[in-house]
């Protein structure tokens, strides 16, 4: 039965990213010893504790872990079915699919609890995987093709389908953001003008409409960054993804947008705190990406970008001293200071005036349950303006936060 199952695996095709799972090279291993040495061997018995011990590091059942890697592995298949209907896809491929669908199946029903009755078990809960149980609920898996190709075309494949929020790491690639901040465009107050430009925007990009890369321009701690990063939040039911990027590794944007044009989902691309030295040149590729160059600029693919800049160039007074020294100085100030243009639209985001200051201190007090009399905390919040953090609502969180001690449960 374990050498059935050896051979099985072996076999996989179209699913082969299987077998390079850290708990799946486990059990490969201990396969290979029970069929080398037999089961009872000292090499299978530290080769099968070594699987489970993997296997429980995911902090899933076997069964939930088999389910979560069909629905999201990035294979020939699965990259085919995201751009076209089943039956467009070649014959060949849907076979191989299907076997490999009935070998994952055969693990999945493996009579674990038979086989290793005095050993630790996989933890197999059979419980339901949500996207998995209208997809291989009872019936034979190669059965559910059509309804697994249709999963691929509605939710994508590999860690974009994975993660709704992601980073760009050099190196690395894509990385998927298990836990990401959440934020509420309603917990923004005064900038609802703000936020209506920028859903519009965004609404209109994920209808398919022609929509603009944004620049979200003010001071330090308005809230750029949180209007952003709500978008997640606000479109949870939508294909959009937040993808960040270092501003230290933008002039690797055009390895990403190309990564990303593969998918049918929206993406924005979001830079934070965006500005250049005036010795920096990786504005040029952020400047070739916003108007496009010989490639086609990809309609999944937006920037959103924050700065404290309006001119994301920096400029020196004594830069206008070269005009005599350069032949075409004023072609190079004027690609310096034009980048900020390419952004479709601009969004000023000021700071809170006093009133949505203290607004901002009693919404947020609230929500964090510190009890204090209304004139007490607006003193002590204005006391803390005053004190070097100014009118934001960066500030105003971080003077709540500084009265734990009057939060009751």
């Amino acid at each position: 039965m374990l050498k059935k199952l050896r051979l099985a695996l072996a076999s996989l095709t179209v699913y082969r990213n299987f077998l390079q799972e850290k708990p799946v090279i486990k059990l490969i291993r201990h396969l290979d010893d029970v069929w080398q040495y037999g089961q009872d061997s000292l090499q299978a018995v530290e080769s099968y504790h070594d699987f489970i011990f993997t296997l429980y590091l995911t902090g899933l059942s076997l069964d939930m872990f088999l389910l979560d890697f069909i629905l999201h592995d990035d294979n020939p298949f699965s990259r085919e079915a995201e751009h076209k209907p089943l039956e467009e896809i070649s014959e060949h491929m849907v076979k191989a699919a299907a076997r490999d669908l009935a070998v994952l199946q055969e693990l999945y029903n493996f009579p674990w609890r038979e086989v290793y009755s005095s050993y630790p078990l996989p933890c197999f809960t059979h419980a339901e995987k949500e996207g998995a149980k209208n997809i291989f609920q009872g019936q034979n898996w190669p059965d559910a093709l059509p309804s697994l190709a249709v999963y691929y075309a509605e939710n994508s494949r590999g860690v974009v389908s994975r993660y709704r929020a992601l980073r760009w790491e050099k190196g690395k690639g894509l990385v998927g953001v298990k836990n990401p901040e959440v934020c509420h465009l309603d917990d923004l107050l005064g900038l609802e003008e703000q936020i209506k430009k920028l859903c519009l925007n965004t609404e209109c990009f994920l209808k398919g409409y022609p929509a603009n890369n944004v620049l979200l321009y003010g001071p330090r701690g308005t809230g750029k960054s949180t209007m952003i990063k709500a978008l997640l939040t606000r479109y949870k039911d939508t294909r959009l993804r937040l993808v960040e990027i270092r501003r230290e590794e933008v002039k690797e944007l055009n390895k990403l947008v190309e990564r990303l044009k593969d998918y049918k989902l929206r993406f924005i691309i979001y830079i934070d705190d965006l500005s250049f030295e005036d010795y920096e040149t990786g504005y040029k590729g952020l400047k070739a990406v916003l108007e496009g160059n010989i490639q086609e600029v990809s309609d999944n693919v937006l920037v959103y970008a924050t700065s404290n800049r309006r001119h994301l160039v920096k400029e020196y007074f004594s830069d206008r001293l070269k005009a005599d020294e350069e032949i075409h100085f004023f072609d190079s100030m004027e690609e310096k200071l034009s980048l900020s243009d390419r952004f479709g639209l601009v969004i000023t985001v000021p700071a809170p005036d006093r009133t949505t200051y203290l607004a901002i201190v009693q919404k947020l007090a609230l929500a964090k349950g510190i009890h204090m009399e209304k004139e007490e905390l607006e003193k002590r919040a204005l006391a803390w303006s005053r004190n070097g953090h100014g009118f934001s609502g960066r500030s105003a969180r971080q003077f709540v936060y500084s009265l734990g001690e009057y939060c009751q449960a």
